[in-house]
């Protein structure tokens, strides 16, 4: 083979979406936990990745576990009403008053106000010292999904998610011990015959 030959090369991946975004969430939040400055931008981001992820997988799940025709119809819930679903299918007991479910209140409330931003005019009355009230008064009015964007919660969701993906795919015998196990991509190199 000389080095004006052609070859074929030919290629398939998988690639596990919600494992690629659990990736992304947990790199976000070891950035935010290293480096404090703009932390709070790397504890939002790894929050909506977990969510993006914890959706993802509700997507992989459905799509091995339902008839295609069936799922089309389902993927267009909500995350909880996909849960919901899946769970009845694998008859797993749900919970939203307790952990590890609880999570999919807040992190869900947070991800839509994320994907879905408005402009809003928040307003706040408080009474504080003297002595304090410039600290207060230039202190910005936080909206809700900035109360959320934090560490404790950036942990908290991905550790509670982390437990529902692992008893979803306990439940469903899924192959894997670990269920966040990334895709792979096999190829083939032939040679292109010279005519």
């Amino acid at each position: 083979m000389d080095d004006n030959s052609l070859v074929r090369i030919a290629k398939k991946r998988t690639v596990v979406t919600y494992v690629e975004f659990w990736g992304v969430s947990r790199f976000l939040l070891q950035e935010g936990v290293e480096r404090e400055e703009g932390s709070l931008l790397n504890f939002m981001a790894s929050l909506t990745y977990t969510a993006f992820s914890f959706e993802a997988c509700l997507n992989h799940v459905g799509q091995e576990i339902f008839p295609d025709l069936a799922w089309k119809a389902i993927e267009r819930l909500s995350p909880r009403s996909k849960l919901e679903v899946i769970a009845e299918k694998l008859e797993l007991k749900l919970d939203f008053g307790r952990k590890p479910w609880s999570v999919m209140i807040d992190l869900f409330r947070f991800r839509d106000q994320i994907a879905h931003g408005k402009s809003e005019i928040l307003e706040d009355t408080s009474e504080v010292p003297l002595v304090d009230h410039q600290e207060h008064a230039w202190t910005f009015t936080p909206a809700k999904w900035e109360k959320y964007r934090t560490r404790e919660h950036a942990e908290d969701a991905r550790a509670q998610v982390e437990e529902m993906v692992k008893l979803i795919h306990e439940k469903w015998g899924h192959p894997h011990h670990f269920p966040f196990v990334g895709g792979f991509q096999i190829a083939s190199v032939t040679q292109v015959p010279t005519t």
